[in-house]
């Protein structure tokens, strides 16, 4: 393929907002027909039924492997810091503080916001799992006690995430502290961890059809209001997503950098249609290193930090993924319990470690996030379709966030230059 066929050629991002469109125009069409055999039972409840389940059980065929193969790759080499000390130690600690505040920030920003408030689309029953069952009547410790995994073999069996995230975590853990006996273990994680990484890229390709056959689908059902729900519930994300950023991301460059944000604000500008544009944190780490070099950061911090970011520090994720879950308990009338609520924060900090940072992959995490709680497949049907215009946003904030942090370890290891940093003739090249 050629470079000029390559620039013509449509994006996945791209070919899924067409797809979301045309699955509301065609289902919009179809309400203007009676209910009859070809509307409802071949077409709504056959052709779009068929594919938009086909799709999401291919995405939910993915998630056990992927999610306990990312975990253990990401914790494995997040906390392998003895080569950069006290740097390592500090980033470390800074994403996983703001990744598990960005998750609360999006199941409270859901709460307040109320994106699903409205809208009827009936009732859902949970599947079982060890925080939704019997929530209310079980003490702080059982709950506790419930997330620990007994028997693994059987977690990974019935799909309990919960049990599959922390374990994957305290072995990726483990891994790092066994060191080089534990390499022939970890190579075959990471063969393993890559070749998911493939399907799950194959099963996005699927994802212009399957949005299309599940917002036709979703229209016909449940009318032209789902369609306000999902604008309010898009309006709703993108504000936390900027909330965020100015209530915690400028906040920590005045205090924790000691740094004037409006210089970082004006050269981070130069380099946020790279995130934007791609919906891929990876794709953005050449650009996010050189955003650190015209803000006066030392490389061999950056070095470390970006790419590490890319991988595990995901706030916008986080934010998405709390406030999705509240969106949905809305639109079904589902009160969620304080354990179920806890059990979302800890899944959707734990469930972007080490997830690659490409467009779509978030939906699968977010699949992690609501079986955790015993929401079925059904819940994340209305949501992959617009979370392709949100993706560009969400990606915006996780690539903002590590250069943040970088700015905050680069002053508490006196590695960032203030001349560079207000120097406004240093520019992000492309």
């Amino acid at each position: 393929m050629t470079e000029k066929a390559k620039k013509r050629k449509m994006s996945l991002g791209t070919k899924s907002l067409i797809g979301v469109a045309a699955g509301v125009i065609v289902g919009a069409v179809l309400l203007q027909f009676p209910v009859g055999i070809i509307r409802d039972d071949i077409l709504v409840g056959g052709v779009f039924q068929f594919i938009g389940k086909a799709y999401l059980t291919l995405l939910k065929m993915t998630i056990i492997p992927f999610v306990f193969c990312s975990l253990i790759v990401g914790m494995s080499s997040a906390t392998d810091v003895k080569q950069v000390g006290r740097v390592g130690s500090k980033i470390l600690l800074l994403y996983a503080t703001f990744e598990i505040v960005a998750s609360a920030f999006g199941i409270a920003g859901g709460i307040i916001l109320q994106p699903g408030a409205g809208v009827d689309m009936g009732t859902l029953t949970l599947e079982p799992t060890a925080t939704s069952a019997k929530a209310t009547s079980v003490s702080f410790v059982t709950v506790l006690l419930n997330m620990l995994p007994s028997n693994i073999f059987e977690s990974l069996a019935k799909g309990n995430m919960i049990h599959v995230v922390l374990f994957a975590s305290f072995v990726g853990i483990v891994i790092s502290l066994v060191g080089e006996k534990a390499k022939p273990f970890k190579d075959f994680i990471d063969s393993t961890y890559e070749i998911m990484t493939k399907i799950v890229d194959i099963v996005m390709q699927l994802t212009p059809l399957g949005v299309f056959c599940l917002m036709a689908r979703t229209v016909v059902t449940a009318g032209y209001t789902i369609i306000l729900a999902l604008g309010k519930y898009a309006v709703c994300e993108i504000f936390l997503f900027i909330l965020f950023g100015v209530v915690i991301y400028i906040p920590l460059l005045k205090l924790g950098a000691r740094v004037n944000p409006i210089y970082y604000l004006r050269k981070f500008a130069q380099m946020m249609v790279i995130p934007f544009s791609t919906s891929s944190s990876n794709i953005s780490i050449p650009y996010s290193l050189k955003l650190c070099d015209v803000l006066g950061v030392s490389k061999k911090i950056s070095s470390f930090t970006i790419p590490l970011g890319a991988t595990i520090n995901m706030d916008g994720s986080a934010i998405m993924q709390g406030m999705t879950a509240m969106f949905v308990a809305q639109l079904y009338g589902v009160d969620l319990t304080w354990s179920m609520i806890l059990t979302i924060v800890i899944t959707a900090t734990l469930g972007t470690i080490g997830s690659p940072g490409m467009p779509g992959v978030v939906m699968v995490t977010l699949l992690t996030v609501l079986t955790s709680v015993g929401f079925p497949l059904d819940a994340v049907a209305i949501i992959v379709g617009i979370d392709r215009f949100t993706d560009m946003f969400k990606t915006v904030l996780n690539v903002m966030g590590d250069s943040v942090c970088t700015c905050v370890v680069s002053r508490t290891e006196n590695a960032l230059d203030d001349n560079i940093y207000k120097d406004m003739s240093q520019k992000v090249d492309f």
